[in-house]
């Protein structure tokens, strides 16, 4: 899609050298892993995979990043990948290692929040102005940039279709919660504990999307806590894209 790339940040100078360091680090992980991934692929969209865009978003981009180790607290780099092929966004498949790296590396001393995407999802974003991607084209800064590869110049979100859009997710998503706690109830009575809290556990991540979505128009596809294993698009419910990302449900972006 054609467009002026409104990611016109390209330095990271404002930050701290450290910071700086770990973000290379971070950078040259990915590219080394993903090219790792498609070396010994056939089919040519594989094969010829690119990573068109490593942005940083969220508060180290926007200059309000909190870092106290002493207290235990940090905030997380928030990265969004762009890559050529839908397929690709797979990180199961093609950024697990990748990530269990970055996780390991003891250069990198922060969280390290990542979420895979399509040129056209991305652009599909900006051009109905949902929250979170014009958000990332004012705020983003891009770590490497694949030449001329341009996002979609970012159009307003009016009023009624922001309404709409939330009310949509809202619908679809806070209806189901009463029955999931009411479930959570009947295997208590029944004197079934672990389904009760795993029934809770899925009223409260339900109740999370539902906000996440309302809020931002966008909510992160994440690994599952027990084995460490992805959910895939297809058991998601319809209506509405799930991006993939590193880790359990955060606000990307928010810290």
């Amino acid at each position: 899609m054609a467009g002026q790339n409104p990611l016109v940040r390209t330095d990271v100078d404002h930050l701290p050298s450290i910071q700086q360091e770990e973000l290379a680090r971070v950078k040259q992980i990915l590219m080394d892993e993903f090219a790792i991934a498609i070396s010994r692929a056939t089919q040519p969209w594989k094969k010829h995979g690119k990573i068109q865009t490593i942005a940083l978003f969220g508060s180290y981009s926007r200059g309000d990043w909190v870092d106290e180790p002493e207290s235990g607290y940090q905030s997380d780099y928030d990265l969004l990948v762009i890559v050529s092929h839908p397929d690709l966004t797979d990180i199961a498949e093609y950024w697990y290692v990748a990530e269990d790296r970055i996780l390991r590396d003891p250069v990198i001393g922060r969280p390290v929040n990542i979420i895979v995407h399509t040129l056209d999802e991305v652009n599909q974003g900006l051009t109905r102005g949902e929250y979170f991607w014009v958000d990332i084209a004012r705020d983003g800064i891009a770590l490497y940039e694949l030449p001329g590869v341009a996002l979609a110049a970012p159009k307003p979100l009016t009023a009624t279709d922001a309404y709409e859009m939330a009310k949509g997710y809202f619908d679809q998503w806070f209806a189901g919660i009463d029955d999931l706690l009411a479930g959570a109830e009947l295997y208590r009575e029944r004197g079934n504990p672990n389904l009760a809290a795993f029934t809770l556990h899925q009223a409260a991540e339900r109740a999370y999307i539902c906000y996440l979505l309302v809020r931002s128009q966008y909510v992160p596809l994440c690994r599952t806590r027990h084995k460490g294993t992805y959910a895939e698009r297809r058991t998601m419910p319809s209506g509405f894209r799930i991006p993939r990302c590193a880790n359990v449900l955060p606000v990307i972006g928010s810290a």
